[in-house]
């Protein structure tokens, strides 16, 4: 008879009505693994009708039992089994059918999945019941167990008591299992200097027989507890922690904690030294011309005097580098200082005019000038300026870049961090090799642009810090099995955030919430989707209490008929509000005026005395939309502002996620079905873009990237994974991912002073005049 490849050993004491079908249970899931197998049962002095059930099942020549005539304890009963089992991995489970079968070919894949590497390999898989099925006077004795293990022996698990666990032979063989020292058999084997491994394993309630737990059992845990942490500490082996079973982990953590480092850095310092860099020469020279003018009249001037006055009234240096972030902050500094969303009595300000912005009547019927940007984003950042306002005194409007600066350390560089955060670990829970995390690692660091915008205000950074983070509790709940209602809630909440703040990002909180409830649709409806709909609560609410309306400003863009004027004029001292006003009138006026239809179309005349006529009526530039569906797509792709082209990191995602899709048989359950929701979300966001009408065709305005994907990079940074993996096999596989890794970290390095910029390779094409100018 050959060798099995697994044995197992089951220890029963009055579990008659459970021995039979856990039998018929392991005979399912091992042939259906195509895993050859032994079992032996051992029946520890049951007073029932335990042996008769278990002679039974003995007539499959694989099951034999082990009849020990007196209690001797479980310790005793798991010995007479490992004694005689010859396979080279032993799985021990317990008899009160509570613990799954199904689960026994998954740990033995993960014991199987590092043989060769046999300096880091898995020793002992050790299960981790969750959600844990069992009444709280079980649950809660467990967990003050568990948390006391982990402080007295340093093997931090959440489930030492588990049944199930699997092991390779020379573990149970290199241990000394005295009485009752069963639950403690993975700090022994870590002790040894085995590496220990914790699996999320599904478990059952108890359906038949009764409980063999006690109040007793806890206090002797206890004091087999302080023998067990006396010899771990006596020998000082204990090398072993809980970890994936993954190669070189510490080693891989320190280098993601190193390119996290370098990137948060060098953000930190572009913060620092952000500003209109090509207007700090002719502010000197205006400095200096009017200094050179007033010596003339005068012998004796006040040059710090002369100075300060020029950067007051002209304000060429600033830290706000574009109309598309000034929009934001203007509505924080409205918050702030004035209590109001309007945002004309700061446009005056030198160095704070904006493009993005909209008009219509206010809750009086005045008509006021409103950023076009949804508030939400806006509304959460204000409370951040409003503590360091009150602490300072200052505003943004006279201490621009301190503020500024400041500001942005907690609006930008906070949320790169999260995102690097969640996706590194990602990248270790779903790659293979350490060079393929590495580079992972690296392209989310330094290779996205994210990277690049994060200096500035952008609702971009928020939203991928979001999409990495329900992507990462995503893949706890689908493919680690986690059922905490936390997890839930927590995980809805990111995926409120992502679609509020990135509003295409709704096709990827639609899909996770579709695998979310494959997963436990009650956890789904009580806890994820309640904490998704207090998002859209607040992001609806914001709307009405900015607007007077529940729809974003976006949606209030419909193109005037062709012969209509532009808007209409307002009729003085009426209260009018948004909900009655007129849609079919237009009147022309040379005062204010505005569209019912098309908040963007307006002329306003500002507390200065000029008058503001909204840009988008004759939009110029890039902002006239590209005339051809066919070369937008071109350059949204693959040309100048192309998606693959500045980031060609990116052409790996589609062979990663074929890889993925396919399903390896190193993969873990639950991978293929989250890159199934990759695919789909990307397809859709992709499409949405590429079919949108002339007016929408401006690449995302003028920007060093085409920034409308933005937030997917987190989530694309894994899909390539694969594909790095399979390339880290070869020197010239490793050459193409290192070639597409440095010009994609190009791109995000050029824009250096500014991200609101032409990318490299447009301006490229232009200086060669093969495209012209936008």
């Amino acid at each position: 008879m050959s060798v099995p490849q697994i044995s197992l050993v089951v220890p029963v004491r009055n579990e008659a009505g459970n021995i039979q079908p856990l039998v018929a249970e392991i005979r399912a899931a091992l042939n259906a693994a195509a895993i050859e197998w032994e079992l032996f049962i051992v029946d520890d002095g049951s007073t029932d009708g335990s042996w008769e059930e278990l002679s039974a099942a003995t007539a499959d020549s694989r099951v034999r039992g082990i009849r020990l005539e007196q209690r001797l304890g479980k310790s005793a009963a798991l010995v007479a089994g490992f004694q005689i089992c010859s396979a080279a991995q032993i799985v021990m489970l317990d008899g009160d059918g509570q613990d799954d079968p199904g689960e026994i070919p998954k740990m033995v894949a993960l014991l199987a999945s590092t043989a060769a590497d046999q300096g880091n390999r898995a020793d002992l898989v050790n299960g981790w019941k969750t959600p844990r099925l069992d009444p709280w006077h079980k649950t809660f004795p467990s967990w003050v167990f568990n948390l006391l293990v982990g402080w007295l022996t340093g093997l931090k698990l959440h489930d030492h008591n588990c049944g199930l666990k699997a092991f390779r032979r020379e573990v149970i063989e290199a241990i000394v299992l005295q009485d009752n020292f069963h639950r403690f058999i993975p700090v022994l084997a870590a002790a040894q200097g085995f590496r220990v491994v914790e699996m999320p394993v599904h478990h059952r309630p108890r359906t038949r027989g009764s409980s063999k737990y006690g109040m007793s059992r806890f206090f002797r845990g206890l004091f087999d507890l302080v023998r067990v942490a006396a010899m771990v500490r006596r020998t000082g082996q204990l090398a072993a922690r809980r970890q994936r079973p993954l190669s070189r982990a510490r080693l891989r953590q320190s280098v993601y904690a190193i390119l996290a480092v370098l990137a948060l850095g060098a953000v930190l310092g572009r913060i620092g030294a952000v500003s209109s860099v090509d207007t700090i020469a002719l502010e000197k020279r205006l400095v200096a011309d009017q200094v050179a003018a007033a010596i003339e009249q005068v012998p004796v001037v006040d040059a710090d005097a002369i100075r300060h006055r020029v950067e007051t009234e002209k304000r060429l240096a600033r830290p706000f580098l574009s109309a598309n972030d000034r929009s934001r902050w203007l509505t924080i500094r409205a918050l702030v200082e004035q209590g109001t969303f309007t945002i004309d009595g700061l446009v005056t300000e030198p160095g704070w005019d904006t493009i993005d912005a909209v008009v219509h009547p206010d809750s009086s019927g005045k008509l006021r000038l409103y950023s076009s940007k949804p508030p939400l984003l806006s509304v959460l950042l204000a409370g951040f300026y409003w503590l360091l306002h009150a602490v300072s005194g200052w505003t943004l409007g006279d201490h621009p870049f301190e503020m500024g600066r400041l500001l942005m350390v907690l609006y930008g560089l906070v949320p790169l961090g999260i995102t690097i955060h969640f996706t590194c670990r990602l990248i270790d829970a779903i790659g293979t090799s350490d060079w393929g995390r590495i580079w992972a690692a690296a392209l989310i660091c330094c290779g996205t642009m994210l990277t690049t915008f994060a200096v500035v205000l952008t609702n971009h950074i928020p939203a991928a810090a979001c999409t990495a983070a329900s992507a990462w509790l995503l893949y706890r709940i689908r493919c680690d099995g986690v059922r905490s209602w936390w997890y839930f809630a927590t995980a809805g909440l990111c995926l409120g955030l992502a679609a509020a703040l990135d509003l295409p990002a709704i096709a990827w909180m639609l899909a996770a919430f579709v695998v979310l409830a494959r997963c436990d649709w009650r956890r789904t409806a009580c806890a994820a989707l309640p904490a998704a709909l207090l998002i859209g609560c607040a992001f609806f609410g914001t709307n009405w209490l900015a607007h007077g309306t529940f729809a974003p400003p976006y949606a209030h863009r419909k193109p005037a008929a062709s012969g209509q004027p532009h808007c209409c004029e307002l009729p003085s001292r009426a209260a009018l509000s948004l909900s009655g006003a007129a849609t079919g009138a237009a009147l022309e006026s040379s005062t204010n005026c505005w569209n019912p239809d098309n908040w963007y179309d307006y002329s306003l005349v500002l507390s200065n005395g000029k008058t503001l006529v909204s840009y988008w009526r004759t939009p110029r530039g890039i902002d006239r939309g590209e005339p051809s569906a066919w070369t937008y797509a071109w350059h949204t792709l693959v040309g100048h502002h192309g998606i693959f082209a500045l980031t060609p990191a990116w052409l790996l995602v589609i062979p990663g996620l074929m890889i993925l899709v396919r399903r390896p048989q190193h993969s873990r359950a639950g991978q293929a079905e989250l890159a199934w929701a990759v695919v789909t979300v990307s397809t859709i966001v992709i499409a949405f873009y590429l079919l949108r009408p002339q007016s929408d065709r401006n690449y995302g305005g003028m920007a060093s990237g085409f920034r409308w994907v933005f937030w997917l990079a987190p989530l694309w940074v894994v899909a390539s994974l694969p594909a790095v993996d399979r390339l880290a096999q070869s020197r010239l596989g490793r050459c193409l991912a290192l070639m597409l890794l440095f010009i994609s970290v190009a791109s995000v390095a050029y824009p250096t002073w500014n991200p609101w910029t032409s990318p490299w390779i447009q301006n490229w094409l232009v200086h060669g005049g093969w495209i012209n100018s936008p």
